[in-house]
């Protein structure tokens, strides 16, 4: 301990002197100072309203630092020679490529350095490069910056806010304080709606044909016109009565209204930006306003969605009150579509459109050559379709990707599912896709979609490090080959080859940096649509996305050493009716386990071995000849376990003397048989995802929701009396398949998470997660690879992966694998701040987390019990760092135990037994939830 706090101290004075020196202002000039940041005084807020977004708003930044707080950058600068700093300067003026010594001379002339000629200088010159000026404090961008502050607080409703910017000097040293008054805000009195009246009209014929379509006694009440639009524009509005007049709000809240809009059909609402218009009354006072939501026809038309002429905007404002008054908003309906899927990059997309493929209406789909009608046959979408692939794709395929169709009246969101699909597909490159409306006419759109095939055939190669639950790191190689369009109807054949070598706590190969290794090949074969008969294809819109995949693949592990090797098979059917949620059913998931080295198994895990042999011991002193028999190899250790399982004298005696021993011992042999019998699981998937961050407008504190379902077994014991009985081990009969017992269980999970917005880089965030497991018919413990475990990088941080439980299990591993603890039912919590740096790309955490893992039958020793599950929830925390490089993120989180669930139950909470410097350290990628 000595030595290790004596290297503690030497990092910390060493640390210390950097960041004295790396501080140096020898190149500051004379009467300047080096600005060294901003900061903020609010001087009559309580708290400190945006303070996060102000440094957006400010002009002068200091001078870019690393590790949080040292600016590296400077400190090179002010290492480099600074008489040279003029030669330097021109130097690196100049293009690389025109840089030489003979530039470099001349520049040495020019500043009166003759005796430099002819020397290069090159590692002053180098760190003169890599450095940055001082940033000198500047009064002028300094007062610019409080007038940017002072109108920012206005916008976000403080009319009579003050900021004045004050120079803070040390030395040479300045910070720039801004000191902020706010005032009185400016609150919401009443909101008024004043819409034009077709707009209305039309959101109430929405409702009335909603309430023809209902039983009337589901309705709760007959509304009034005037009550459906309050209560229309009042679910659509962000403000709301006694809130402050946040202009930032209003602008998001237009932004709402225009896609709202958009997707009632009115095209091009609002483009011109003065439709949506909100009024404020200060007449009477400038506390509590009224505001008048306005929303009117633009006198302007449009010559093109995306563009208009600036001089036919310039209008008088009378004639614009006169147009405004008689313009009236129409929804608009797509008149053509026209789909060209091009042959190669040269194609001009001249073709005629009667030479070509078109679907007529929604029932009748009618194909032309050179003008003659050839086919016919039932579809279910309006467009035409100009297919020049030569074959290679059939129409269908490019209807299908369609949310949109003729006759259809316009939608925005159609619009962006059409390209989701298109993307979706993985097949076609989107050369264009416009719509405008169509000439002569004030309600009819045209659009044209430009598509171009891909490459038929494609590769990645891959390489990624990961950390996981088991593995300290590993490294895993990957190649996957593609072939798209496999039947000419957008399908896709991916297989990849891929492994991993990972380091893993073994006593077998410690000493080698990869003691774990694993190979993998998957080939799956997607479909752009349901692969389902009866017509059920037809039945999904399109717009939800619809995919199928089929799937095989083949997984061979070697690590701890019990090894094994796994084959899966599945079909699976994805759909997302909204960008929010996602449905996933895999209607037949195949895998089948084995295990290589199952006796193995106690010269791996040491631990349980101590605490079976125990119990062998016992017995072999009341039965001295079983001794014999199994030294001597004729009993073997399943034959072992078997007899004292089913000794009914023996553990009547144990269970009266020390009942917690033989519970010990019956949950070891447990343990055992779970990781080491093979397994054949058949189930059916379902599991649905509800995420309101994907949202078009997400709330500021969006909700996450998982849920899956899995039933395994339920097929395969329709035919039970064909299939062979096995006793277990443990005295239970089982169904077995080629001498392979298959699974039977249900399974749920649900994981719920909230994120609190608090600006837009400070967040508080959470997640609650319950998962059970329930063996049934032919299982009497849940398979390995679907049990429950805590402690890792993405669960309980203060424990290391399989760390602890269940209940208040006192079985520990002290190295590490030795303890893989599983089981039936899980709880988890966790809360995390998170928070900027002064770094920039670095984020800052501090976590709790809290959880634990239980049995739910009556026999498991750790059952869970209501009236006492929460004296065994392992508590943790601590603090993290989190480096985000353009959306990669990699974390670094240190994790303290807090409550022990492991100790003594007057002796859990774990304070007094921190040690600061001794964290369980947790290097993941991504966010942990």
């Amino acid at each position: 301990m000595k030595i290790q706090y004596n290297i503690t101290l030497k990092i910390l004075i060493f640390s210390l002197l950097f960041l004295i020196f790396s501080c140096r202002t020898n190149k500051v000039p004379e009467n300047s100072h080096l600005f060294t940041g901003n900061t903020y005084k609010y001087l009559d807020a309580k708290g400190k309203p945006y303070a996060d977004e102000l440094d957006n708003y400010v002009k002068q930044k200091p001078n870019k630092k690393i590790f949080f707080y040292v600016p590296l950058k400077l400190w090179l600068y002010d290492l480099s020679n600074a008489k040279f700093d003029s030669v330097y300067k021109d130097y690196y003026l100049v293009d690389k490529g025109q840089r030489s010594l003979k530039l470099l001379d001349s520049l040495y002339l020019k500043y009166n350095l003759d005796s430099y000629v002819g020397k290069s200088r090159w590692l002053d010159r180098f760190i003169y490069s890599k450095g940055e000026p001082p940033v000198l404090v500047d009064s002028a961008m300094a007062n610019s910056s409080a007038k940017n502050l002072n109108q920012y607080f206005i916008n976000r409703g403080w009319r009579k806010s003050q900021v004045i910017d004050t120079i803070l000097t040390s030395g040479k040293k300045a910070t720039v304080q801004y000191n902020i008054k706010l005032g009185e805000p400016m609150i919401i009195d009443t909101i008024i709606y004043d819409v034009s009246e077709e707009i209305n009209a039309n959101i109430y014929n929405g409702y009335l044909r909603f309430k023809n379509r209902v039983n009337p006694k589901k309705l709760k009440k007959n509304y009034t016109k005037e009550e459906i639009l309050q209560n229309f524009y009042q679910k659509l509005s962000l403000l709301k009565k006694g809130d402050r007049l946040d202009a930032y709000l209003m602008g998001d809240e237009i932004t709402q209204l225009d896609n709202q809009f958009k997707n009632m059909g009115y095209f091009g609402f609002n483009d011109l930006k003065d439709e949506v218009i909100f009024y404020v009354d200060t007449a009477n006072s400038i506390n509590h306003v009224p505001v008048t939501l306005s929303i009117k026809k633009s006198p302007y038309t449009l010559p093109s969605p995306t563009s208009a002429s600036a001089d036919s905007l310039q209008r008088s404002n009378d004639s614009i009150s006169k147009d405004r008054a008689k313009a009236v908003f129409k929804k608009f309906k797509y008149e053509k579509i026209n789909v060209t899927l091009l042959n190669n990059q040269t194609d001009d997309n001249k073709e005629s459109i009667v030479d070509s493929s078109y679907f007529v209406n929604k029932k009748k789909f009618i194909r032309f050559e050179n003008g003659k009608k050839v086919k016919s046959y039932i579809e279910d979408t309006v467009a035409f379709i100009i297919n020049k692939s030569d074959g290679r794709y059939r129409d269908r395929v490019l209807a299908d990707m369609l949310a949109i169709g003729m006759g259809k009246t316009y939608r925005l969101n159609a619009e962006t599912e059409t390209r989701r699909n298109i993307y979706k597909v993985n097949n076609f490159n989107l050369l264009g896709f416009n719509t405008s409306p169509e000439k002569g006419s004030d309600s009819t759109l045209i659009s044209n979609i430009i598509l171009m095939p891909m490459n038929k055939y494609s590769y990645e190669i891959g390489l990624e490090a990961f950390t996981s639950s088991v593995a300290n790191f590993g490294i895993t190689p990957n190649l996957t080959f593609t072939a798209k369009n496999l039947f000419r109807g957008a399908e896709n054949l991916n297989v990849t080859f891929g492994g991993s070598l990972g380091n893993i706590e073994s006593k077998k190969n410690n000493n080698r940096l990869f003691n774990a290794s694993e190979f993998n090949t998957q080939v799956s074969l997607s479909f752009p649509r349901f692969l389902a008969p009866f017509g059920l294809r037809d039945k999904i819109p399109k717009s939800w996305g619809p995919s199928s995949a089929i799937s095989v693949g083949y997984n061979a592990q070697f690590n701890i050493g019990l090894d094994k090797r796994s084959y899966n098979a599945g079909f699976l059917y994805n759909f997302s009716p909204t960008r929010s949620t996602n449905h996933q059913i895999s209607l037949w998931n195949l895998q089948y386990t084995q295990f290589l080295n199952p006796d193995n198994y106690y010269n791996i895990y040491t631990t349980d071995w101590a605490g079976v042999n125990g119990m062998r011991e016992i017995y072999f002193t009341v039965n001295p000849s079983m001794r014999e028999e199994y030294e001597s190899g004729k009993i073997t250790n399943e034959q072992l376990q078997h007899i004292i399982a089913n000794d009914p004298n023996f553990r009547t005696e144990v269970e009266q003397k020390a009942p917690q021993y033989w519970d010990q011992y019956n949950l070891l042999e447990s343990r055992r048989y779970r990781f080491t019998q093979n397994i054949l699981i058949s189930s059916f998937q379902y599991s649905f995802t509800y995420d309101q961050r994907l949202k078009y407008f997400p709330p500021k504190h969006p909700f996450y929701l998982r849920a899956q379902m899995e039933l395994a077994g339920n097929m395969l014991s329709i035919f039970n009396k064909s299939f062979k009985d096995f006793e277990t081990s443990n005295n239970k009969v089982v169904k077995e398949i080629f001498g392979v017992p298959y699974s039977q269980f249900v399974k749920f999970d649900l994981d719920l998470r909230k994120y609190w917005n608090l600006s837009s880089k400070k967040s508080i965030d959470a997640r609650f997660f319950m998962g059970i497991g329930l063996p049934y018919g032919n299982s009497f413990s849940m398979p390995f690879d679907r049990s429950y475990s805590v402690g890792g990088p993405n669960d309980i941080r203060a424990w290391r992966a399989f760390g602890f439980g269940p209940g208040a299990s006192k079985l520990s591993g002290k190295n590490g694998y030795e303890l893989i603890a599983i089981d039936n039912f899980k709880l988890l919590t966790s809360v995390e701040y998170r928070f900027p740096l002064p770094s920039n790309g670095f984020f800052g955490a501090l976590f709790v987390d809290a959880g634990n893992i239980w049995g739910i039958n009556n026999d498991s020793p750790y059952k869970f019990k209501f009236d006492s599950f929460y004296k065994e929830l392992g508590i943790g925390g601590g603090w993290g760092i989190r480096w985000d490089i353009s959306n990669f993120i990699i974390r670094f989180d240190f994790a303290y135990k807090f409550y022990n669930p492991q100790r003594d139950l007057g002796d859990r909470w774990y304070f007094k037994h921190i040690n600061i410097l001794q964290p369980q350290f947790n290097f993941a990628i991504g966010y942990p939830f």
